[in-house]
């Protein structure tokens, strides 16, 4: 069952998102947003902004109306590798990934998550649950992806989330470089969404 929070946004909370992003006029002019996320989740609630979306195939970058009881916040980030939801979204949504995705998850405290956010050329936004990104029954740490480091000369800086951590705290974050696999045989460039290094198959 889809979840059945929504948020109204007056027509001044509308034109100050609008100002911020990078394609005006995607916002609904009623300003009425409804949770896509299944049931009673975790975290915040979260609504695709952009309905032209939905016309491509996964992943994309695209824009996300992230609330809860502290407020609202625009994001431009991207979606799940299998879904039109966006990554790092809970577990049991109807994603087709969830069956072989591990079910592992962490919780950021609060400065870890501000840190990421906040950093310089921050791609995404960072949520407070964070789900294992390899598949199930891995050897090894629970790894994901908390923020990429995104610069204008084409060069990144990858933060990863691991857990357990070597001291056995509750998780570790850590600069990896991303696996240099790239997905040859389906005639692109992208590469795996994984570290170098990482235990079972790649991930595009």
């Amino acid at each position: 069952m889809t979840c059945l929070e929504s948020l109204t946004l007056g027509t001044q909370e509308l034109l100050a998102l609008d100002a911020g992003m990078d394609i005006p006029g995607l916002l609904d002019e009623d300003g009425f947003y409804r949770c896509e996320l299944r049931g009673s989740h975790p975290g915040r609630h979260v609504a695709l902004v952009d309905p032209l979306a939905w016309d491509e195939d996964p992943p994309v970058l695209t824009h996300w109306l992230w609330w809860d009881a502290t407020g609202h916040a625009l994001a431009h980030a991207s979606s799940c590798r299998a879904c039109h939801l966006p990554e790092g979204h809970p577990t049991e949504s109807g994603c087709t990934a969830d069956a072989r995705r591990c079910t592992a998850q962490t919780a950021l405290t609060e400065t870890d998550r501000a840190m990421l956010e906040n950093l310089d050329d921050a791609a995404h936004q960072t949520e407070t649950d964070q789900r294992c990104a390899y598949q199930t029954g891995h050897e090894g740490p629970h790894v994901c992806l908390g923020q990429s480091q995104d610069r204008p000369d084409d060069t990144n800086t990858l933060w990863w989330v691991t857990w357990p951590a070597p001291d056995n705290s509750t998780y570790h974050l850590a600069v990896l470089p991303g696996c240099p696999a790239t997905a040859a045989d389906r005639n692109d460039d992208d590469l795996c969404l994984h570290p170098e290094g990482h235990p079972g198959k790649h991930s595009w």
